[in-house]
């Protein structure tokens, strides 16, 4: 996304009401449309619809990596083709797990799938059954900061409605009087699609504080937020 645009955004109903009924240690998420779009290097992201469901507060549990060369259930792209992942793959996958914080990484066992296809997407996830499918243009990225980004979007999926407006205030989202939408007030924004949504900004700024925490230098309560939750 090479231009500087502002959406302003429906909020899920949640965030105001549970429409489901969750038992203990689980919190409601309605059924929301995600959208697709363009990431600051051309990688094209496309969209989903996430289900109503009840999600399990977080537990830190031993990441558990589980390679596929099958495409996932209810995979939202039918004619999608897999393939066996490589020895050397899994290993570097394992890897990389090994590198990450706790927070992104222990969150039990995570399906990661090998697409034959040729796509801009180094990868794409889904939260919903902590997904990860790999594309071959992930050789042209770098590895370990991917991986980081879509567990970022795991994490953001498992948090209530308190973390998420915690995140809103650190991170300058500010909410209409009624609640229905958001809108990004933040005046640096340093990666461009960040404006899709506060879970593509949350994401983008996990990568960041990871990897560049340098450019969130004058951010200081958004980056001392991150030390406290990215552990």
């Amino acid at each position: 996304m090479k231009y500087f645009i502002l959406l302003i955004l429906l909020i899920s109903l949640s965030t105001v009401q549970a429409a489901i009924v969750c038992p203990d240690e689980h919190f409601p998420v309605k059924a929301h449309p995600r959208n697709a779009y363009s990431r600051q290097d051309g990688t094209q992201v496309r969209a989903t619809n996430v289900k109503e469901q009840c999600r399990p507060y977080r537990k830190l549990t031993t990441p558990i990596p589980k390679f596929y060369a099958s495409k996932p259930v209810e995979w939202p792209i039918p004619n999608e083709k897999f393939k066996e992942w490589t020895q050397g793959e899994e290993i570097e996958l394992r890897q990389i797990l090994g590198k990450l914080p706790k927070t992104l990484t222990h969150i039990g066992e995570i399906k990661f799938h090998r697409s034959n296809e040729k796509s801009p997407n180094p990868a794409l996830s889904n939260s919903e059954n902590k997904i990860i499918v790999i594309y071959d243009s992930i050789s042209t990225h770098d590895k370990i900061r991917v991986i980081a980004h879509e567990l970022a979007h795991f994490l953001w999926d498992s948090m209530n409605i308190d973390e998420r407006d915690e995140y809103f205030k650190f991170a300058q989202w500010e909410k209409s009087k009624d609640k229905k939408t958001i809108s990004l007030v933040r005046k640096d924004i340093l990666i461009p699609d960040s404006f899709i949504g506060p879970h593509e900004d949350f994401s983008n700024n996990v990568e960041l504080f990871l990897f560049q925490k340098q450019s969130l230098s004058k951010l200081p309560e958004l980056t001392q937020y991150l030390e406290k939750i990215i552990q």
